[in-house]
């Protein structure tokens, strides 16, 4: 996978330049876009296999990219792996919603951005080749029930050139019917002319079909018009529109009565593997199809007994070919059990898995090949099969091949009886996928592992800071209070340097030790149905005082003292405290801070308001990220960085949303809501 293309979209450079420089030497083409407009015009063009996409950018952000990429035709089947320092599940939950495909948490590892990477790409391409693979099977279908539906020799052969022409890029498919002997062919359909029914032409004029005469294999031409082949008749083709031709031959019982003829305008590379395989079958389907309504055609004047006969050998045959050519080019393994379970056809892939040659096969049973662990529950299976009770239809069982090697397959029934006495198996080698998945759950137990740990290891080191800090603060506080005036200038800036930080300090442990507590108690509430005034005088109370301090004017603004939601009065609490105490702290002297409630629908909504400096826009949704702050214009930061995650952390707990209304100058608005009556 290492040559499929990738487009990085992230605004920063420096995350662009470590993404290039880690899939770069891995092989993989690299593409970049600076935000989430560029992205979608570069994925409509650049045509990536796969997409990085940062989550926070300015602009669109990487949710609102993601489900613009995905509404897109063109660009919808394009995996999108999101890249998120973001801890919120309720952003990851978003952005699974919109097309996500899966997210790397940053910092990641070299190691575990490639495998992310390679696993989306293999998951793309293994559905990819599932979904073309299905579509061929049921055009083959199509084809199949179209041949054994009609004897109109004509509106078979159509069928099958519109369909081939449906499912491969070409500009025409033509059926035509050869008689050698007499250097002549017959156009029986044509793709892009479905009136032609017996046009002649003379073989002389088409090398490439005599060529496929001569050999009897399929001949692929790219760039017709430089071939050596085609010299002969380059002037007649030129002009045409046609850069490469693929010739099949149509072969009934070992001789060629006929070529199917695809032209298309891709020059390089013209017709993939697949497409080959695809019209190498529906050749084979054509050539029994092709023969037995000619068959029919010619004894349909004979007497009613022979028609008879004939019809009963022709539909036999039909069937025969149709189960031998589908089954045999299978890419999973494919098996026809009678009641016995005994395989009367197996085709090439179970051979191929099992290795067992093709007599071999057939002098085995079911019990043979299955694990001593499931034989017993598969065979009972095969029994309600035959008997028409229930049965299981999909399943993962443990095979053993000819050297008695297990192997694990995904097992699928067909739902009726072949021919009213066989089952169809379909079984599929899954042993290397099961073994990705357990390695993956391993190492997904082991992160969280990890994760557990880390989070025990700050909740305790946070916790032994805490009373030594505490007291290194409170020493410099009292040192500061009583004997100042003992103390030189630059003394006592120092000593108010160091209260300041102490006090940062100490809010920093305590907002961090009710961080880790929230994440360990995992949002654990005494709920009651109360009303919401009461916290909010309560904060009220304490931190007037404090704001009057500070020259700021603080109100409750309408409050309906009987407005009541479910909540736990110590978290709210906790939640106005930090609300209310960043409006006093980030709002200037003579300043106002409001505090409203009021019910909104299903919920009650709270916002504390002030006439601050505000809050840029490319920060509200970053604001309640762990440590994230503001730079400030005017001094240093202040806070800790973790007031506002704890309280997005508690409203969430709660069911409820927290989200801020700002502009720069302009002040900030900080609401959250709470649910009316989800106590009982």
């Amino acid at each position: 996978m290492g040559s499929a293309r990738i487009l990085i979209v992230d605004d920063q450079v420096y995350a662009r330049k470590v993404l290039s420089d880690a899939l770069l030497p891995a092989g993989f083409l690299v593409q970049e876009a600076v935000d989430g407009e560029e992205s979608c015009s570069l994925a409509a063009t650049f045509r990536p296999e796969l997409i990085l996409m940062d989550m926070i950018m300015p602009g669109i952000d990487g949710i609102e990219t993601c489900r613009r990429l995905k509404a897109n035709p063109l660009t919808a089947s394009i995996p999108v792996i999101v890249l998120t320092a973001v801890k919120d599940k309720d952003k990851l939950v978003e952005a699974f919603a919109a097309g996500a495909d899966d997210y790397l948490s940053k910092p990641f590892s070299y190691h575990e951005l490639l495998a992310r990477i390679n696993s989306t790409l293999a998951k793309r391409e293994a559905a990819e080749m599932l979904r073309q693979d299905v579509k061929d099977k049921e055009i083959l279908l199509e084809i199949s029930q179209a041949i054994t539906s009609s004897l109109d020799t004509h509106r078979i052969l159509q069928i099958i050139v519109e369909k081939i022409a449906g499912n491969i890029d070409v500009l025409r498919c033509s059926m035509v019917r050869v008689k050698e002997e007499d250097n002549c062919g017959y156009v029986l359909a044509s793709s892009d002319n479905d009136g032609i029914d017996g046009l002649r032409i003379e073989l002389d004029l088409y090398p490439e079909i005599r060529e496929v005469l001569r050999t009897g294999k399929a001949l692929v031409l790219e760039d017709i018009k430089n071939h050596p082949l085609m010299e002969e008749v380059r002037e007649r083709i030129y002009g045409l529109g046609f850069d490469s031709i693929l010739v099949l031959p149509v072969i009934y019982r070992s001789e060629v009565i006929g070529t199917l003829m695809l032209r298309t305008a891709r020059a390089a590379k013209s017709f993939t593997a697949r497409e080959l395989e695809f019209c190498e079958l529906v050749a084979n389907v054509s050539a029994a199809a092709l023969k037995n309504a000619l068959l029919y055609e010619l004894a349909r004047d004979e007497s009613q007994e022979l028609r008879e006969v004939k019809m009963r050998l022709e539909e036999e045959l039909a069937e025969k070919a149709l189960f031998e050519t589908l089954f045999e080019h299978a890419s999973n393994g494919l098996m026809a059990l009678n009641s016995s379970g005994e395989p009367v056809y197996i085709n090439r892939s179970a051979l191929a898995m099992l290795g067992y040659t093709r007599n071999e096969a057939l002098d085995i049973s079911l019990a043979d090949i299955l694990s001593a662990e499931c034989r017993q529950y598969a065979l009972e299976n095969h029994l309600k099969f035959f008997a028409g009770h229930d049965y299981w239809r999909r399943s993962d069982l443990v095979f053993v091949n000819k050297n008695e090697e297990p192997f694990q397959v995904s097992v699928s029934l067909s739902d009726h009886r072949l021919a009213g006495r066989f089952l169809i198996v379909s079984f599929t080698d899954v042993t290397e996928e099961r073994h990705v998945k357990q390695q993956l759950t391993v190492a997904n137990e082991r992160l969280q592992d990890l994760d557990r740990l880390k989070s025990r290891f700050i909740r305790t080191a946070t916790h032994e800071l805490r009373i030594p800090v505490n007291i290194m603060y409170s020493y410099c506080a009292l040192l500061g209070e009583s004997d100042a005036g003992n103390l030189t200038e630059t003394q006592r800036q120092y000593l108010k340097s160091a209260v300041e930080s102490g006090e940062r300090l100490v809010d920093l442990i305590d907002n961090m030790l009710d961080l880790a507590r929230i994440e360990h108690e995992g949002g654990k509430l005494s709920l009651g149905e109360q009303r919401i005034v009461e916290p909010i005088r309560d904060v009220y109370s304490v931190l007037a005082p404090y704001a009057e301090q500070n020259g700021l004017h603080i109100s409750m603004d309408s409050v309906d003292d009987g407005l009541s939601a479910c909540f736990d009065s110590a978290q709210i609490q906790c939640v106005l405290t930090n609300l209310i105490g960043n409006a006093i702290k980030f709002t200037p002297p003579g300043g106002n801070i409001g505090i409203s409630a009021g019910q909104h629908g299903e919920h009650v909504r709270v916002t504390v308001s002030d006439t601050g400096a505000g809050i840029p826009e490319e920060y509200h949704d970053r604001i309640f990220d762990e440590f994230c702050q503001i730079e400030a214009t005017n001094g240093p930061r202040k806070g800790s960085g973790l007031g506002l995650t704890i309280c997005k952390r508690i409203i969430a707990a709660h069911k409820g949303n927290m989200w801020v209304t700002s502009a720069p100058q302009q002040g900030s608005a900080f609401s959250f809501t709470l649910p009316v009556s989800s106590c009982h």
